[in-house]
C-alpha cells in the first residue's frame, strides 16, 4: 500500500509576501517545512507572464524563468523523493492539506519528465521547440 501523499512535487506560483514570481519544492515528502525556493522577478497584476520552474535533479539545482529570462537559480538542499501524487494546479498541497488558492488563469501547461536545456526553458512563449530531451 503507498503512502498518502503529503507534498507537492514542485510548486511555481506568485509568493503574495514577497510579491514576486517563485518556484521551489520540498525537501522531503514528510510533514516537516523544509522547503527550497528560488524568487524571481517582480510580479505584475493583470499582466500576463510567461513562467518556467525547472528542477534539474542532476544538477541539483532549481532554476526560474520569467517571461524568457532565467530569474533566479540555487541549489536544491532536499534528499532525493518521488512526488507520486496528481498534478495540482491552482492550489498548494502542504501537511497533507490543500490551500493557497490561485486567482488567475492558466493556459499552455507543459510538463516534462526531465529538466529542459537552457536554451528551451527560456523560450519566450508558446510551445517551446524542444532540441533535447533524455
Amino acid at each position: 500500500m503507498r503512502s498518502p501523499v503529503r507534498r507537492a512535487g514542485a510548486s511555481l506560483y506568485h509568493s503574495s509576501g514577497s510579491g514576486v514570481w517563485a518556484f521551489g519544492r520540498h525537501n522531503d515528502d514528510t510533514t516537516s517545512t523544509s522547503f527550497t525556493a528560488v524568487y524571481g522577478a517582480k510580479a505584475v497584476a493583470g499582466k500576463w507572464t510567461h513562467l518556467v520552474g525547472v528542477f534539474d535533479a542532476d544538477a541539483g539545482r532549481l532554476l526560474l524563468y520569467v517571461n524568457g529570462r532565467l530569474s533566479a537559480t540555487k541549489a536544491y538542499t532536499g534528499t532525493d523523493w518521488n512526488a507520486v501524487g496528481p498534478v495540482q494546479f491552482g492550489r498548494r498541497l502542504y501537511q497533507g492539506a490543500y490551500g493557497e488558492y490561485a486567482d488567475g488563469r492558466l493556459s499552455d501547461v507543459h510538463l516534462y519528465p526531465t529538466a529542459l536545456p537552457p536554451a528551451d526553458a527560456a523560450a519566450p512563449g508558446g510551445n517551446a521547440t524542444l532540441t533535447q530531451l533524455d
